[in-house]
């Protein structure tokens, strides 16, 4: 290249110099030097009036004919034409594999920008949604799935599990949705048909809803036959008064497990559902402290710290069996007593209703799956402590009910700290929400000053 321009310059100075010396003899220095500025421009010119009309053509053909620098130039962008031609092929060639392949997936694949408008979708999606195109490319994702569920989850970015909602196409199918973000926050939609999976869980559910039931009536018949045994059991001998007594408390184990799976089963049908009021923290908290009195040791400490004029939006009902849950298994599962701690705290973000106790703790490793019904971290301690394995499956329902979140950190042989996250649009903490919760309207304002009640229950 710095060839070319040298024997370039050497040229038209070699030109030039000729110009001047046909000027000196014909004594027209200037007018010989002023033509061959200009047929040098005019050439110029013209070269480059061939490049751009090559260029207009799109470069296809081969370059025109030059010589020198404008031939170099020719040539150099000729080669760089065909090397991009050719990385066009290759990355078409690759688009196409990966669309083919995708195409060929069962599960439905979307590709959506940051504000859920389509952009992309395989077959399998346009099947399972009723896409069609070049209609729907370009719509928002909650115009094309008219769901109240799916709308929340896409608006309010609850991407950490999937949702399953009916399919807008085919009826009496059930698809599972999971969103990835991507790039400058892009959706990348991932659908698959569960139907099997959704109706055999419904078919768990609707067992485990019908034998609880059926279970209730013979063993309110089994209860009341001990009851009538307990009452002469004085004069049975000893070996019999200890069945009886074994008996009894069997029965009013089964008798919880019973009630928790009938929860536990209403909670995941939404059926019965409460309507949900305003509730005084600080009197739901006291209803459960004396509830709990009975199976507080000597050894425990019981603190309750709340501030008095806090409000939570919810179903009575679930948020009782949900927080005396937490503080019974806090009492069951610190056998060496310590102190349990029952805080309610309101930030800028949430609510947070967080039992900590100095029990046994949890390795980290089994934290994942203790939301799971009858999962036991020591399978041997269940019927020491009489629990039903449910309590932790009940409070994760109970606070998908409500929007909430639950948080778990544990040590071992340190203690746990379960925290459970309202959402702030469910949360008040005012002194005259009083009278407004007693005519079930949500308040008008939040701003105020709170105070806190500690009880302490030996």
């Amino acid at each position: 290249m710095k060839q070319t321009w040298r024997q370039a310059i050497l040229t038209w100075v070699s030109g030039l110099a000729a110009v001047l010396v046909i000027g000196f003899v014909i004594d027209r220095i200037l007018a010989t030097t002023l033509l061959y500025t200009l047929g040098t421009l005019y050439w110029q010119l013209y070269q480059l009036y061939k490049f751009q009309a090559w260029l207009r053509r799109s470069g296809k053909s081969a370059p025109p004919e030059a010589s020198g620098i404008w031939g170099e130039v020719f040539d150099s962008v000729y080669r760089l034409q065909k090397k991009q031609r050719k990385s066009k092929r290759r990355m078409r060639q690759a688009l196409n594999r990966i669309e083919n392949s995708t195409a060929a997936l069962k599960e439905g694949v979307i590709m959506a920008d940051s504000n859920g408008n389509l952009e992309w979708w395989n077959n399998s999606a346009g099947l399972l949604l009723g896409l069609m195109r070049p209609v729907d490319r370009g719509q928002p994702i909650t115009n094309i799935l008219r769901n109240p569920e799916f709308f929340r989850y896409f608006s309010q970015k609850r991407f950490g599990e999937p949702l399953v909602i009916k399919s807008p196409s085919k009826e009496g199918v059930y698809l599972e949705v999971q969103t990835t973000l991507y790039d400058q926050n892009d959706h990348l939609i991932f659908i698959r048909d569960v139907t099997r999976l959704y109706l055999l869980e419904q078919m768990r559910k609707d067992f485990v809803a019908n034998a609880s039931h059926e279970l209730k009536t013979p063993l309110t018949v089994i209860k009341g036959y001990l009851e009538t045994l307990s009452m002469f059991k004085d004069s049975l001998p000893a070996s019999m008064q200890r069945g009886i007594v074994s008996m009894t408390d069997q029965s009013q184990r089964m008798e919880h497990l019973i009630e928790d799976l009938l929860l536990l089963s209403r909670l995941e049908t939404n059926e019965k559902r409460e309507e949900h009021q305003w509730h005084s923290i600080q009197d739901v908290l006291e209803t459960i402290e004396r509830t709990v009195k009975p199976i507080i040791s000597e050894n425990h400490t019981l603190t309750v710290s709340v501030p008095n004029d806090s409000y939570l939006y919810g179903a009575h009902s679930e948020l009782y069996s949900a927080f005396s849950n937490l503080i019974v298994n806090a009492i069951k599962y610190s056998p060496n007593g310590g102190q349990i701690s029952v805080i309610w705290e309101n930030n800028e973000h949430s609510g947070v209703f967080s039992v900590a106790d100095q029990g046994l703790g949890i390795d980290p490793r089994f934290i994942p799956r203790l939301t799971e019904r009858f999962f036991r971290v020591d399978k041997g301690r269940g019927s020491s402590t009489g629990g039903t394995g449910l309590g932790l499956a009940i409070v994760k329902h109970v606070l998908i009910h409500h929007n909430a979140k639950l948080q778990i950190s544990s040590q071992p042989n340190i203690g746990s700290t379960f925290s459970c996250h309202f959402p702030i649009d469910r949360v008040r903490q005012d002194a005259m929400l009083a009278s407004v919760a007693a005519n079930n309207q949500e308040p008008e304002t939040i701003d105020s000053q709170s105070s806190t009640k500690e009880v302490i229950s030996r």
